[in-house]
């Protein structure tokens, strides 16, 4: 049977999960919307990470009060801080899912035939949804192989964001020497794509706060 604390620990831990699934579902949908210029899915995305900032306040008061009714060992209490710091990354980056989200929405409103999408944009998306799966594996990971695999798995998600954008920057400045009527919204846009570009930052953050709460030592963020 397993003891009150591990009970609480397990349930916080699905929790955390559960509120990384969400950003993973939104940023599917907005991928959706991006791809097929789907209104209603840019707006269903949106809807679903409404309740964001509650959900992680939710996590936190609970973290708090494991830790206050169990008073847990080093090693548990990490485990539990930890949690606390892994949240808070999904918090943010479910902003930027909804920022995403809303700017995808008025690009397609605004754009004749809808919005423009090349092989990087569509590149762009699968890595940074592909390091989102990844981080909530590393969530539930309590290998440090496997945890290892995914950090690495990440670390190359990430890299193909960072050239993903450099691409997308480039393209966006052509646009603008091109349009400068324009030169408002689109810089708009650039400002989005590179906040957007930090999910996959964050998800490395996740996997190297995972593996701290597994093994111990120094947290380099």
């Amino acid at each position: 049977m397993l003891s009150k604390y591990q009970e609480a620990l397990e349930k916080l831990i699905e929790e955390v999960h559960a509120f990384g699934k969400l950003d993973i579902e939104a940023f599917a949908l907005v991928f959706e919307a991006v791809k097929s210029n789907d209104l209603e899915k840019a707006e269903e995305a949106r809807r679903l990470l409404k309740g964001n900032h509650k959900a992680n306040a939710t996590i936190d008061m609970n973290a708090i009060t494991t830790l206050a009714l169990f008073a847990p060992e080093a090693s548990d209490l990490r485990r539990v801080v930890t949690l606390i710091k892994i949240a808070s990354e999904l918090s943010r980056i479910g902003d930027y899912i909804k920022t995403h989200a809303k700017n995808v929405r008025q690009q397609i409103v605004g754009e004749e035939g809808g919005l423009p999408v090349d092989e990087t944009c569509i590149g762009f998306h699968q890595s940074t949804l592909r390091a989102l799966e990844l981080a909530l594996e590393a969530i539930v990971e309590e290998d440090s192989e496997s945890l290892d695999r995914i950090a690495r798995q990440i670390s190359v998600e990430e890299s193909k964001c960072d050239d993903f954008v450099s691409i997308l920057e480039k393209n966006m400045i052509g646009e603008i020497c091109s349009r400068p009527e324009q030169a408002d919204e689109l810089v708009g846009r650039l400002h989005v794509m590179r906040k957007l570009e930090r999910v996959s930052d964050r998800c490395v953050n996740i996997v190297k706060l995972a593996r701290y709460a597994l093994e111990g030592g120094k947290l380099k963020l």
